[in-house]
């Protein structure tokens, strides 16, 4: 394997993507050299930076070299937080966490440190009180974004 690594294909994205709000989600180069680069950002993520970095990457590749398949998206829904900075950025948001000894917990997330986040979890009955409840990160196995329809 030549230039296609996740270690190459991460220091372009950095370079493209430095003095940005963006940063990297995740990289995946699965067999055959297909790319697969999952960005995140302060502030969302647009279609024309996904674009952006793609052409970035497609320029600094040569295909004649070794033929690879690029895909470039932002951090999908779906996909479990994993820095610190998009808990921070997920706060006032609904949170799905599922925790090392796994229980479940959702609930408005209220804040985020490095060591402990704050969950508003809403009471058994309408008319019991929220609770405020301070979650070790440590005690985290994975913790979503959660959809809330009122």
């Amino acid at each position: 394997m030549g230039n296609i690594t996740i270690n190459n294909i991460t220091k372009l994205v950095e370079k493209k993507i430095a003095n940005t709000d963006l940063f990297i989600g995740e990289i995946k180069v699965k067999a055959g050299n297909i790319i697969y680069i999952f960005l995140d950002g302060d502030n969302g993520v647009t279609i024309d930076s996904c674009v952006e970095v793609s052409r970035y990457i497609e320029k600094h590749l040569d295909r004649n070299e070794e033929d690879f398949e690029l895909h470039v998206s932002s951090f999908g829904l779906g996909q479990p937080l994993k820095f610190l900075r998009q808990y921070v950025n997920a706060v006032g948001k609904h949170l799905s966490v599922q925790m090392q000894d796994g229980t479940k917990l959702s609930g408005l997330l209220l804040s985020a440190n490095e060591n402990e986040i704050v969950l508003q979890i809403e009471g058994a009955k309408k008319k019991d009180p929220k609770i405020d409840k301070m979650i070790p990160m440590s005690d985290i196995k994975t913790a979503k974004l959660e959809i809330v329809f009122k």
